[in-house]
């Protein structure tokens, strides 16, 4: 931001917000304050579905061909964007295995190894209901956005978490939380994400991280700007301006989380986030979530209390 501010003289003020619903609620509250945002797909489909499509703006892409340019063509139709004009591809971001490289012999392949014995006690998942019902069910061999739409192939995802339920001490509510599990040695494996296994990895810390060979949900982000900004025009200008691929490149490396370029150095495709295509990750329906959210939040409350 600083860089684009120097070059154009456009003072940028950055406001956050603990989570997508919030910063929706932020928004659709304070009309104009906010210009645009990141969200990620749940954050996007509750944008849509609680504002009847009226909270976010319908993207001009032409004022932003550094995006049609360099991003890769299936990222730019990835499935939370496909079909609608409200979402640029931003960050590729997954929900995959961590674990202790000194506790743990062997880069594990499947989401079966935090079933096994050895490792009771020591397997920490994420307490995100959705999240937790997506790894179910890729674990399960499942289309996930079958088992949302038919209730027995739910049921069958909530046996497999109530299996996985048996080797779990705790459940993280926070990805700070999940780096403290793996700093202290307390988690053989937990799910994580990718970037903020690259940050304990640069601390020397003995972590790795691997998508199992059954798939993970996505928790990939997209751009979007707000219908209510007054400052289209600067906005797009500093997307454009950040879409080129320097700038793209430096940026995901400051974060450990890619962008999805054309052609990408070899710098970010090491980054552990990074996948070629958004076929390889698991994408939830997020208003097949919505529509059984309660259930889904009710089952997982029972299990994670058995």
């Amino acid at each position: 931001m600083e860089e684009w501010t120097e070059e154009s003289d456009i003072t940028v003020e950055h406001q956050s917000a603990p989570s997508d619903q919030e910063m929706i609620q932020l928004i659709a509250e304070n009309p104009g304050s906010i210009d645009f945002t990141n969200f990620s797909a749940s954050g996007l489909g509750l944008a849509r579905g609680e504002h009847d499509d009226e909270l976010l703006a319908e993207i001009d892409y032409g004022e932003i061909p550094n995006y049609e340019e360099h991003v890769q063509d299936e990222w730019q139709s990835a499935p939370p964007i496909d079909g609608h004009d409200d979402g640029l591809a931003y960050h590729i971001s997954t929900h995959g295995l961590a674990y202790n490289t000194e506790m743990v012999d062997e880069e594990p392949t499947s989401w079966d190894v935090t079933l096994e014995s050895e490792y009771e006690d020591q397997v920490a998942f994420s307490d995100i209901s959705y999240a937790r019902f997506g790894v179910g069910a890729a674990h399960a061999g499942l289309d996930v956005n079958e088992a949302l739409a038919d209730e027995e192939l739910r049921n069958e995802v909530y046996d497999q978490l109530r299996e996985q339920h048996q080797n779990v001490f705790t459940y993280w509510a926070s990805g700070d939380e999940f780096m403290r599990l793996l700093r202290e040695d307390q988690a053989a494996f937990t799910t994580a994400w990718g970037g903020r296994i690259e940050q304990l990895q640069e601390d020397d810390y003995p972590v790795d991280y691997t998508i199992p060979e059954e798939g993970t949900p996505s928790f990939s982000s997209f751009m979007v700007v707000t219908e209510e900004s007054e400052n289209k025009d600067a906005v797009y200008d500093f997307l454009n301006w950040y879409y080129e691929p320097e700038h793209a490149v430096q940026h995901s490396l400051n974060y450990n989380y890619p962008t999805p370029l054309e052609d990408p150095p070899a710098e970010l495709t090491e980054l552990l986030e990074y996948v070629e295509d958004p076929d390889e990750l698991l994408w939830m329906d997020f208003q097949l979530v919505f529509e059984h959210l309660d259930e889904i939040e009710q089952n997982w409350n029972d299990i994670k209390a058995e």
